[in-house]
């Protein structure tokens, strides 16, 4: 079994409590955790994987008032949470990519990426539990069905969360029971 780590959207704009769509004290809660599992990754050697919204203001969400402007291209906010960003530095297992949209698997080349390098076993932390994380593991499960059916997701409960907890809840059951996520 080859295993990976998905971080998804851990970026300032989402964790800081000053950022620009900041899950407040809900992200903060989640980085001591998510650092143990970036650290257990990186000692064992294998893949840290990270995808962090890049947007334009001209991008739809922001441009449609979905949400206010966040991880802008090319500003702080958009860059990896600090602590997380000291656990990977220097890590050759470490990949990241931008995203546009809430699904991680969607023209990103995440999904090529496990199918190249064997991945059976994701693990998935980050946020918004109900908006990214719950789109990307729907993207997953699609994979699953149509191609990689020994791909199993692993929900880390206390590497997720969202500004809103119960969305939160909701979410990590859709994922348990419609999805079929392992949640720890």
């Amino acid at each position: 079994m080859r295993e990976a780590l998905l971080l998804i959207d851990l970026s300032k704009d989402f964790i800081d409590m000053d950022g620009a769509l900041t899950c407040g004290a809900a992200g903060q809660e989640i980085i001591p955790y998510v650092q143990g599992l970036v650290e257990e990754f990186r000692r064992e050697g294998r893949p840290i994987l990270d995808i962090r919204d890049d947007h334009l203001k001209s991008d739809y969400e922001i441009r449609a008032g979905l949400f206010p402007p966040h991880c802008l291209t090319g500003t702080p906010g958009r860059e990896l949470e600090d602590r997380l960003a000291a656990a990977v530095e220097g890590y050759e297992g470490y990949v990241t990519w931008p995203k546009k949209t809430y699904d991680a698997t969607y023209e990103t080349p995440l999904l090529d990426y496990l199918d190249r390098e064997g991945i059976t076993r994701l693990h998935v932390a980050g946020v918004c539990t109900d908006i990214c994380v719950v789109s990307t593991c729907l993207g997953l499960y699609k994979h699953r069905v149509t191609k990689r059916g020994d791909l199993e997701v692993v929900v880390h409960r206390q590497g997720v969360a969202s500004f809103n907890a119960q969305a939160h809840e909701m979410a990590l059951n859709h994922m348990e029971h419609v999805l079929k996520c392992e949640i720890v």
